[in-house]
């Protein structure tokens, strides 16, 4: 008699065999498959989002009511797909696909819970599934409204690429959706590793000075962090020469220095590192650039003054800056 390992192992088989992109007209128009990653077989794509560059916040223990105390960030271009597969499909069977199907790729393990390890179901979905997809309407924006408590969460990153994949799956048991009432719905996030396309122009001292003229402040875009970190970047230097430049030619000038973030991750942690960064920028002008500490304040207000929405990826870049404002 076949052991209970051997027939578990052969159904993983089969499923993974059947893990094949379905090419059905139901799917939300301009959505697809993550490049390389196919879907679990018969799974239909109810939302869809794809940016091209972001930031995504991931838990790396359990989520609480109060938000996620251990998280990690990554930084590139992102895809979210959101999934209904069929009656027939568990969530551990889902993510027992993806799991196969991603170290056969050569991702290793990052994070993994199950159920209640996970975290409770409401704070789990609301921080995973915080920026909603809106393709199916109501349905795709409802999605885990009220899952079970089976869920399951997978992290696995590509160590040649730096690739992140991010898979959620819960039933969901809202039955106002007959599509997906009583059916696993699976969050996928795919944020792959490659480096931002440089859009921002260096703003020069005498721009900066106009625009502290006229506003009393001046968004600089080429202040550059590591991700998840107050670690800033070397081509931030250009930058952070300009800056000198600035007050140099305006002696009795002085400023404080504030970041912002958007809205990825809880308000603490980004408070937190908005404060971080715009002290690390004080610390190199003083430290290696040698401006007087006296003319610089570090302050960081994170997502609390955004200049755009938050719901794009446009927006979210707008909002993640450093700022100069004239004290």
């Amino acid at each position: 008699m076949p052991s209970f390992a051997s027939l578990l192992g052969a159904a993983l088989l089969v499923c993974i065999g059947s893990f094949a992109a379905a090419q059905d007209a139901t799917d939300v128009p301009g959505a697809a498959d993550p490049e390389g990653l196919p879907r679990i077989s018969g799974a239909l794509i109810i939302g869809y989002d794809q940016a091209g560059y972001d930031e995504f916040a991931y838990p790396t223990a359990p989520i609480t009511w109060d938000g996620a105390p251990g998280q990690a960030r990554v930084e590139g271009p992102h895809t979210r797909v959101l999934y209904v597969v069929p009656d027939d499909r568990a969530p551990l069977e889902v993510i027992r696909n993806y799991q196969a199907e991603l170290t056969d790729q050569g991702y290793e393990p990052v994070y993994e819970c199950a159920a209640e390890a996970c975290g409770p179901v409401t704070p789990v979905t609301k921080f995973l599934y915080g920026m909603k997809l809106e393709n199916a309407g109501q349905m795709s924006k409802m999605a885990f409204s009220m899952p079970r408590a089976d869920q399951r969460y997978l992290v696995m990153r590509a160590p040649a690429t730096g690739t992140l994949v991010s898979v959620y799956a819960a039933f969901e048991t809202f039955d106002h959706f007959p599509q997906t009432a009583d059916k696993v719905l699976v969050l996928l996030d795919v944020i792959e590793g490659k480096p931002m396309e440089r859009r921002m122009e260096l703003v020069k001292a005498a721009e900066m000075a106009g625009a502290l003229g006229a506003e009393g402040r001046v968004s600089l875009y080429g202040v550059l962090f590591d991700y998840d970190s107050a670690a800033l970047r070397p081509e931030s230097d250009a930058t952070l020469a300009e800056i000198v430049t600035l007050l140099a030619g305006d002696p009795g000038l002085a400023l404080f220095v504030v970041g912002h973030t958007d809205m990825t991750g809880s308000y603490d942690y980004n408070l937190d590192l908005s404060r971080r960064r715009a002290a690390a920028v004080v610390a190199a002008l003083t430290g290696r650039f040698g401006v007087a500490a006296d003319r610089l304040e570090p302050a960081g207000v994170g997502p609390l003054a955004p200049v755009a929405q938050n719901s794009t990826e446009e927006g979210r870049a707008l909002n993640r800056r450093v700022e100069l404002v004239q004290r």
